[in-house]
């Protein structure tokens, strides 16, 4: 039994779909809906349910639950588990998903600094930090690894937590069992994408609970009544891939690149946790997005994310040789059309705490008030109505309730990607509370 099965059987078998959706198999032949030979992922008995099964048997928790609206819908669920109005200790570097979470039950977060090192990373927070608020909080919530592959051993708050909801953003970590790298499948919740890093679709995700209740009502509430079966196809085929994946030999092959990488001059690849996370800082005298734009341009070769220090790229177990071999000659023409020096990014070692502007109301109380839009230079002393968000990775600037000050209208005016949360910035104006 598997969805796999039920959709070749249901392609065999069907002649004339009269139900949804509205292209009737002419985009995507295996695009259908709940019907008497498929599941239903709100109340799996058959294929989703036996895969659920498999996914809690592989990562060694109670059970797992499909999701096909990313970690951004199974994170919400997992703050609605936590309940309305609770206090919930955080980093502030979280993904916007969860101060979503935030806002719509009224919690009150309390929050860790994460330290920003030398490139403007956000570090995870270390362990011991979590401990003075754990007698205050209902809930506590981690990240790891973060977006840019770093790590923390999570493992000695084990303890501490038994009576509070330990809630894991492990988005982009869904593939860490399959290294031996570090699994919290202690934690209550654990939230992984499966389209990030391993191979389903982009929406493919799935939570994993060691809670004593069925958390099937909660994963629902912010799961779409339509639930996408390619999706679901999609986490059932990489799991089954993962099994006959020669894991190590893709390691090796990854090491092997980021040597590569650091042989070419004016490039180097920066040490983190997650071997999957390609981090690379260039000359300091070339300025990092006209490398990014050339190489979109000229080769062909798109990241996932580019700074004023760094260009990250996410590598995969799917990755061929062959995609190495060109990223290592474009490196190379690279190189040889921005004439590189050795100069890398990585001149300052000054770490130092993220910034965290002061809070007037909580976050649910100010984006359910009124609100005005201002000019961004008028906003001083104002209190932010929405959540601001540079955009990747997706951690706030500016949070509703929290008093725009100086720091904050430099930051935007200064900063020139997209911000996302719960509304952007057109034209220099944001909004607060009337």
């Amino acid at each position: 039994m598997s969805i796999k099965n039920d959709l070749v059987r249901l392609g065999k078998k069907e002649k004339f779909p009269l139900h949804m959706p509205g292209h009737k198999g002419l985009r995507l032949k295996t695009d259908t809906t709940e019907l008497s030979m498929t599941d239903n992922i709100l109340n799996p008995k058959a294929g989703i349910l036996e895969l659920e099964k498999a996914i809690a048997n592989i990562y060694g928790v109670k059970n797992a639950y499909l999701g096909t609206n990313g970690s951004t819908g199974l994170l919400m669920s997992s703050l609605l588990y936590v309940g309305k109005g609770k206090k919930i200790v955080l980093p502030r570097g979280s993904h916007q998903s969860i101060y979503k979470g935030l806002i719509d039950n009224g919690q009150e977060p309390v929050y860790l600094k994460n330290k920003i090192d030398m490139l403007g990373i956000a570090r995870p927070i270390k362990a011991a930090k979590y401990l003075p608020f754990m007698g205050l909080v209902d809930a506590a919530i981690f990240t790891n690894p973060t977006y840019e592959g770093y790590m923390e051993d999570y493992s000695l708050l084990k303890p501490f937590l038994k009576d509070k909801i330990s809630i894991l953003d492990g988005a982009h970590g869904s593939h860490l069992y399959y290294i031996s790298k570090l699994i919290n499948n202690w934690m209550s919740l654990q939230v992984h994408s499966f389209h990030k890093t391993l191979g389903a679709m982009n929406q493919g995700a799935v939570i994993l609970s060691n809670t004593e209740t069925d958390f099937r009502e909660f994963a629902n509430f912010y799961q779409t009544s339509s639930p996408s079966f390619p999706i679901m196809l999609s986490i059932e085929d990489s799991i089954r891939e993962m099994m006959k994946m020669k894991i190590e030999n893709r390691l090796k092959e990854i090491e092997w690149l980021k040597k590569e990488i650091n042989n070419i001059k004016g490039f180097k690849v920066i040490d983190n946790d997650d071997p999957l996370k390609l981090l690379i800082t260039i000359d300091k005298n070339i300025k990092v997005k006209d490398m990014v734009n050339w190489l979109e341009e000229k080769k062909g070769i798109f990241f996932e994310l580019a700074t004023d220090k760094y260009m990250l790229g996410l590598l995969s177990f799917y990755d061929s040789k062959g995609s190495y071999d060109w990223l290592l000659k474009s490196l190379k023409s690279a190189r040889k059309h921005f004439k590189l020096s050795d100069e890398d990014n990585t001149e300052s070692l000054v770490e130092s705490d993220c910034y965290i502007p002061e809070m007037k109301i909580l976050p649910g109380e100010a984006f359910f008030s009124g609100k005005k839009e201002v000019d961004i230079k008028d906003s001083k002393g104002l209190v932010s109505g929405v959540l601001y968000s540079p955009y990747p990775p997706g951690s706030p600037l500016i949070v509703p309730g929290e008093i725009i000050d100086e720091y904050v209208i430099d930051r935007i005016l200064s900063y020139r990607g997209d911000y996302t949360g719960c509304s952007g910035i057109n034209n220099n104006r944001i909004f607060v509370i009337k």
